[in-house]
């Protein structure tokens, strides 16, 4: 092991404080480094003024990493850890990686850093408030030019990143993400709707598709469909406005939003599904349709951006723009069983390609790389 990797810092505040993607990576990946035979010393910071939104006995921390989390204003820690010389001299580290786009500043570390997605860019073109989304891309372009090696999910993120930021390509490393979690926990079948469903498990907002898989829905009751459409996940961009034109659909009555359920309810919810839909235009990943097929629940999914390339073989998939394709797939799929079983398999055996344990190994492989 190089001699700088044997003592590195995780920028571990996503873990704490943040339920979804962004969270939900920084905790497996710590989580499958202590499954590493040859893992470094992990320092864990999870500075911030606010308590943490997830549970100690949540986060699964591997023997012998270390949790620092000082009560730090965020806009304040850049100032605090440059004024003592960078976060690495307070701790000792010989590497430091960011999991988001608020930089920490160092001093002689070498620097690694996830970037999800550049859906931001440009003003995030109607799918972030603008504002937020200049804000993203200064960071991001900040982050960029000072880390040495960039991890990204799908090589679609990274060659958005070489020809929209201009960076090299060769200092970009593509790190799979896993799906397996979701089976840690007890299903909590309690939590399931009697009747069949189609589930859609994503951030309610424009950029996921829901306007399309309304009217696809609506269209399938109107053909007979007897079951409901739950859909799972928390409130964003414009999201009331979304749910009262769901609202309003004559199909209402059918159609559910839980905004926040536990691990054991998300597991069951999968694997009640008749099927899972996706019907994004854009991600950088894509972790819900991965958790489905880890379940072993058909998934139907848009292939936008990087779904193609993460999905493969594992989902039927469909132009998210396209109504008339999307109806006819999921019409397949409720309707023919075999079907449903044979997409299923296929699903659960694309799956076996993003576990946790692979994230942790091409991270290691690339801060080997970066501490040469």
């Amino acid at each position: 092991m190089p001699e700088r990797l044997r003592r590195t810092l995780i920028d571990y505040r996503p873990a704490l404080h943040n339920r979804e993607g962004t969270g939900r990576v920084a905790r497996e990946l710590v989580r499958a480094l202590g499954a590493c035979e040859d893992a470094p010393e992990l320092v864990l910071f999870g500075g911030a003024l606010r308590a943490p939104r997830v549970a100690r006995e949540e986060l699964g921390l591997p023997e012998g990493a270390r949790l620092v989390a000082p009560r730090l204003p965020a806009r304040l820690a850049p100032f605090v850890f440059s004024a003592l010389g960078g976060i690495d001299a307070r701790f000792g580290a010989g590497l430091v990686h960011h999991t988001q786009l608020r930089e920490l500043p160092t001093r002689r570390a070498r620097t690694t850093a996830t970037v999800f997605d550049l859906l931001f860019l440009g003003g995030g073109a109607g799918r972030l408030d603008p504002a937020a989304a200049r804000g993203m891309e200064q960071r991001l372009r900040r982050l960029v030019a000072r880390t040495d090696r960039v991890h990204v999910p799908t090589s679609y993120t990274a060659n958005e990143l070489a020809t929209r930021v201009g960076l090299d390509r060769s200092r970009i490393d593509v790190v799979t993400l896993g799906g397996e979690h979701v089976l840690r926990t007890e299903p909590r079948v309690e939590k399931v709707p009697v009747e069949p469903y189609l589930l859609t498990v994503s951030r309610l907002d424009p950029r996921k598709g829901h306007r399309l898989a309304l009217r696809a829905f609506e269209r399938l009751v109107e053909r007979g469909f007897d079951g409901r459409w739950l859909v799972v996940g928390p409130p964003g961009y414009r999201a009331e406005e979304l749910w009262s034109e769901i609202a309003a659909s004559p199909c209402a009555a059918r159609i559910e939003w839980r905004r926040s359920v536990d691990e054991g309810e998300l597991r069951a919810l999968y694997e009640g599904a008749l099927v899972f839909v996706f019907p994004s235009l854009a991600e950088g990943f894509g972790l819900p349709p991965v958790e489905a097929m880890w379940c072993g629940t058909p998934v139907v999914s848009s292939r936008a951006t990087c779904l193609a390339e993460v999905l493969g073989d594992g989902a039927d998939t469909f132009d998210p723009r396209d109504e008339a394709e999307l109806l006819a797939v999921l019409e397949r799929a409720i309707s023919d069983a075999a079907h449903r079983t044979h997409l299923a398999a296929r699903g659960r055996a694309w799956a076996e390609r993003h576990s946790w344990r692979a994230c942790a190994e091409a991270t290691l492989a690339s801060w080997r790389v970066t501490c040469a």
